[in-house]
């Protein structure tokens, strides 16, 4: 019944409206009823229950062939859940694969990139090394060099010592010589001064007489000659005086001149006294050089005569032996032939003794061979010693020598060092002084700007509660009525209770006037000016205006 429950309402429905249709069809035309009346006749229409049989099988028949549609409709629907289904569970194994195939090659690229991480780690890796070793040399590099630098920082610096020193003494010669050529110059100029001063004092005296003589002319003709002598000898007495003042002038010049040229000559003295000390240290330093290279080839030549004076000797006692050899081979052979010819003159008797007197000359004479090769060999080894001595002794001058500069070296080094450590020291020191001194005044900079902006801040908040307090009085002045009958120049002290906007939540009088009327309307005025005016620094609300005490005394 669930399942046909569709399609039997719909039958039903379709009966209904054909029952309802056959029902319109027999209702009556009112346009044709109009034009005639006609009589009421009562119409009806008999159906044959064959037909109405007919019709329901119809519609059986129909209904039937709805459920059947529907019945292939829903199989055609079924049909396409399932392939839609196959569809599905094919586009899922399809999505399955493609996942896998996707993780795989996620996995594959997730593996590729951490072997790609792990060469760019293995090359930064490399590569921060070498930075590391480039950054090592770099600094080695840099430190010799700063090393470097110092030293020659160091060497410009006793360079430019020297230069400063010599340049010093250079401007100290020419200020010496040019304070020299001003004060001749002061002294030209004061001799001329003075000349044409007294130059002057002649010609005013002179002027002066003239007009004397202009004005006695007349008066005396007379003495025309004795003034005119008078005037002559004035004349030459001045022009006596002028020369007399002239030659004191040029003594005087002289004499500053000398003096000029005696400090002159004492700056040349001390500057060629400086010249020879130096000369003379430079001679002192060329003279031990000289004595010691002296000393060297004194020390050589010593060696060497000694060497000469040993082969000498053994030349000597080579020469010595030879001719003691020589000389007792002669005796020997004069003797051999005075015993010959008196053994021969004497008899052949003797010939054994003469033939034991051979023997025994040439036994002579193979020791006297074997002597004079002992001689030699004694004064081979004897000049061999001597050379030995001499190379020996030319190999410790040599090694002294070395060691001496070897230990010079050592201590120039060792003095070179303790001066770079103690440069170094001296750099740091002033470093971090510099560093103190910077911090110090950065400090004091910073206390300073503190207690300024403090200074200023008091300031600025003491202005602003003189402008609150000015505004407060006006606004609670302003707010006030005078009570009838109070007296004039009354005075009370309100103790005010504020908000930060300014609103009061309290007004007490804690200092009466005497006059209670007159308090409660101070205390009301307070009330009505509210809001009172506030400063906008909290810090300075919180301290003055939070709580505070105003002093009411209205004008």
């Amino acid at each position: 019944m669930r399942k046909y429950g569709t399609s039997f309402t719909l039958a039903l429905a379709l009966h209904v409206i054909i029952v309802l249709l056959f029902g319109f069809s027999f209702e009556p035309d009112p346009e044709k009823a109009k034009p005639e009346a006609a009589p009421d006749i009562i119409e009806a229409t008999i159906f044959d229950d064959s037909q109405i049989q007919a019709e329901a099988e119809r519609l059986k028949q129909v209904e039937a062939e709805k459920v059947q549609a529907e019945r292939q409709h829903q199989q055609e629907v079924e049909n396409a859940r399932r392939t839609e289904q196959q569809l599905l569970e094919q586009a899922n194994r399809q999505r399955q694969i493609e996942a896998k195939k996707a993780e795989e090659a996620a996995e594959k690229i997730k593996q590729e990139a951490l072997e790609q991480e792990q060469k760019k780690r293995e090359q930064l890796e490399a590569k921060r090394q070498a930075e590391e070793q480039k950054q090592q040399e770099l600094k080695e590099k840099r430190l010799q060099e700063e090393k470097l630098a110092q030293e020659t920082a160091e060497k410009q610096k006793q360079a430019e010592k020297r230069k400063q020193e010599a340049e010093a003494h250079e401007a100290k010669l020419k200020q010496q010589k040019l304070e020299a050529q001003k004060a001749e110059q002061e002294r030209k100029e004061q001799a001329q001064q003075e000349a044409v001063k007294q130059q002057k004092a002649a010609e005013a005296k002179a002027e002066k007489e003239k007009q004397l003589v202009a004005e006695k002319a007349k008066a005396e003709q007379e003495k025309k000659a004795a003034d005119a002598k008078a005037k002559a000898e004035a004349v030459k007495q001045a022009a006596l005086a002028a020369e007399k003042a002239e030659k004191q002038r040029e003594a005087k010049l002289a004499a500053e001149k000398a003096e000029e040229a005696k400090q002159e000559a004492a700056i040349k003295a001390k500057a060629e006294k400086d010249k020879q000390l130096a000369a003379e240290k430079e001679a002192q330093a060329a003279k031990a050089k000289v004595e010691k290279e002296s000393l060297e080839v004194a020390a050589k030549a010593k060696a060497e005569q000694e060497a000469k004076t040993a082969a000498a000797k053994a030349e000597k006692d080579k020469q010595a032996a030879a001719a003691k050899a020589k000389a007792d081979q002669e005796a020997k052979t004069a003797a051999a032939k005075a015993e010959k010819d008196r053994q021969e003159a004497v008899a052949k008797a003797k010939a054994e003794q003469e033939a034991k007197a051979a023997a025994a000359k040439a036994e002579k004479d193979k020791q006297a061979a074997a002597a004079k090769a002992k001689a030699d060999q004694e004064a081979k080894a004897a000049a061999a010693k001597a050379e030995k001595d001499r190379q020996e002794a030319a190999a410790k001058a040599k090694a002294e020598q070395e060691a001496k500069a070897a230990a010079a070296k050592a201590e120039k080094e060792k003095q070179e060092a303790a001066a770079k450590a103690k440069a170094e020291q001296e750099r740091l020191a002033a470093i971090a002084a510099a560093e103190k001194a910077e911090k110090d005044r950065q400090a004091a900079e910073a206390a300073a700007a503190a207690a300024k902006a403090e200074q200023e801040r008091q300031a600025a908040a003491a202005a602003e509660e003189a402008r609150i307090n000015a505004l407060i009085k006006n606004r609670t002045e302003a707010a006030w009525v005078s009570p009838m009958g109070s007296a004039q120049g009354l005075k009370c002290t309100i103790q005010v209770k504020l908000l930060p906007t300014g609103e009061v939540m309290d007004a007490v009088v804690v200092g009466s006037s005497g006059d209670p009327v007159f308090d409660r309307s101070a205390e009301n005025a307070v009330r009505k000016a509210s809001p009172l005016p506030v400063p906008q620094d909290k810090i300075l609300f919180n301290q003055k205006y939070r709580v505070f005490n105003l002093s009411f005394k209205p004008d």
